[in-house]
């Protein structure tokens, strides 16, 4: 065996690439989504506006299963993950330096539409790979949170020192050398597939609405807080150091909670690691609504990896385990669209006018009650499929 096959059959053994894709993306990722928001309110955009244009990423996910359909009829998933990843970074290079809304709203529109499939590709891809250790997923996952830790404090001393304008150079270095990794994606089988039977198959299945109803609106929890918690944090008295650090405090939450999802997987399953997820959400928006300091919101930060990380990474799982054989890629899509999709449009689109209108506290509110209303509909489902058996 060659050096060069010998390195290769270790890159595959240890999935070495889906590593290294995670950690670049999401330092695309963490050095361009906590501060995009602020660079809108420097150009004089009101909180409105802002919600809109958050609320696109969340409106343009309802193209992501059409992404997925078209991966795993045409068995393209690995090479259109790096295709889809070129066209979300792209428009990022002229976002900074336009004012103009409408015009900054067709950029998003682009950005958005082709970032909607990268995250359910990858993770389709990933498990695909993993095979029937698919609870080995949050061990590839992880890195995704590390990059986003190190870029998220890492440019809130960036923007801090050099202004807003800094992201966007990042975000498109950062998204090529994501895509490159995805270029080496390790293969794994594809099965041939009827498409629309296996599509009809899904959707006569109930127990997909019980649970993509369940994680939207846990998901508009999560998108509430994600979408204006560097507006909150800034009406705090926060700057940008600090901003950029509650970003890092919470992806280093995440890391314990994936690392070690294996083994709550195996313990508890996917259905009850999410259904967890919710209530720690509806707990922790509480939290804020009651914190009185930056540094009270940074402590609060903390529970964010039993809050995401166990959502994200129960639900994948789940995801997988509920798709048709060979719609993996969709049902992936699906669920992604359904926690960064209708979750987002929904929650970032209300929660502008929450926020103008009424303070942090109103949306902090709002966010816990969902979260709590989506813990509630993935226990009441779980009750029904156990009585099913």
């Amino acid at each position: 065996m060659t050096i060069r096959s010998s390195l290769r059959a270790y890159a595959t053994h240890f999935l070495i690439a889906p590593k290294v894709f995670y950690f670049f993306w999401f330092v695309a990722l963490g050095s361009f989504m906590p501060f995009i928001t602020l660079h809108y309110r420097n150009i004089g955009l009101d909180l409105a506006q802002i919600g809109v244009l958050l609320s696109l990423a969340g409106i343009l996910q309802i193209a992501s299963p059409l992404w997925g359909l078209l991966a795993d009829a045409l068995r393209i998933r690995r090479v259109l993950l790096p295709i889809v990843i070129v066209g979300a970074i792209l428009p990022a290079i002229v976002l900074g330096r336009v004012t103009d809304f409408w015009f900054i709203f067709a950029l998003v529109v682009i950005m958005s539409l082709f970032a909607a499939p990268v995250a359910p590709l990858a993770d389709s891809a990933t498990l695909a790979a993993l095979g029937n250790a698919r609870e080995r997923y949050g061990s590839q996952r992880v890195w995704g949170a590390v990059g986003w830790g190190l870029s998220t404090v890492t440019f809130g001393w960036m923007v801090q020192q050099m202004g807003l304008s800094v992201i966007f150079l990042v975000y498109p270095i950062a998204g090529t050398l994501a895509a490159l990794a995805a270029l080496a994606m390790p293969r794994a089988e594809l099965v041939t597939v009827n498409v629309m039977q296996a599509g009809r198959r899904l959707l006569r299945d109930g127990r997909w609405a019980r649970f993509l109803i369940s994680a939207m609106l846990i998901g508009c929890s999560a998108a509430l807080m994600h979408g204006f918690f560097s507006l909150y944090m800034e009406d705090l008295g926060a700057g940008g150091e600090q901003i950029g650090l509650a970003y890092t405090v919470a992806s280093l939450s995440e890391l314990p909670v994936m690392a070690l999802s294996v083994f709550a997987l195996r313990r508890w399953g996917a259905r009850s690691l999410m259904m967890a997820a919710g209530f720690v959400y509806a707990i922790r928006m509480l939290l804020y609504w009651a914190a009185p300091t930056p540094e009270w919101a940074l402590a609060i930060q903390l529970l964010h990896g039993l809050c995401f990380a166990s959502l994200w990474t129960a639900g994948v799982v789940e995801a997988q385990r509920l798709a048709p054989p060979g719609l993996e890629a969709t049902a992936q899509s699906l669920f992604g669209m359904a926690v960064f999709g209708v979750a987002v449009a929904l929650a970032n689109a209300v929660g502008g006018v929450i926020y103008r209108d009424y303070g942090y506290g109103a949306l902090f509110a709002a966010a816990a009650l969902v979260a709590a209303l989506g813990a509630v509909g993935l226990a009441s489902g779980r009750d029904r499929e156990n009585g099913a058996v």
